[in-house]
C-alpha cells in the first residue's frame, strides 16, 4: 500500500472558532495516520478587516487519493456550516485546506502566508515530517 503525506491547514473566524478548530483536528485524527498538528494559535484576517481567525496546521499520511482528500476536507468543511451564504458574509465557519501533498506545495500562496507557516514551522521544529515509512 502506497502512502502519502499531506499538509492542511486549518482556519475559522466565527464566534466558536476555537471549538471549530479543535474539531476538525480530531476529525483529521481520526481519518489519517501518523497525526501531528500545531497548537492553535490567531491571526488577523488578510484584508485587515474582520474578525481575527484562530488557525492550526495539520500534517499526517494516507492511502487516499488526493482527489479523496481534498472531497473529505470539503465535506467537514459544509459538516461545520460552511456554505453560500457564509462565504458572501465573510464568516468562515471552517476552511480546511490541502497545502502539501507527498513533499509538493498544491497551494503556493496559502504556503506563503503567515498564518500557515506558524502552524507549519511549529511541526518542523517538533520534527513532524520524520515519518518511517
Amino acid at each position: 500500500m502506497i502512502e502519502s503525506s499531506l499538509v492542511v491547514g486549518i482556519g475559522s473566524n466565527v464566534i466558536d472558532q476555537e471549538y471549530k478548530v479543535q474539531q476538525a483536528i480530531e476529525a483529521l485524527c481520526s481519518m489519517f495516520k501518523r497525526a501531528k498538528f500545531s497548537d492553535a494559535y490567531k491571526s488577523p484576517p488578510l484584508s485587515g478587516v474582520g474578525d481575527h481567525y484562530t488557525n492550526a496546521v495539520f500534517a499526517g499520511v494516507t492511502s487516499m487519493s488526493m482527489a479523496d482528500v481534498t472531497d473529505f476536507l470539503k465535506q467537514t468543511e459544509v459538516d461545520a456550516g460552511r456554505d453560500a451564504l457564509s462565504r458572501a458574509e465573510g464568516r468562515v465557519d471552517l476552511d480546511l485546506d490541502l497545502v502539501i501533498w507527498d513533499g509538493r506545495i498544491v497551494r503556493p500562496k496559502d504556503f506563503g502566508r503567515i498564518y500557515f507557516n506558524i502552524g507549519y514551522r511549529q511541526l518542523l521544529a517538533d520534527g513532524a515530517f520524520q515519518y518511517n515509512v
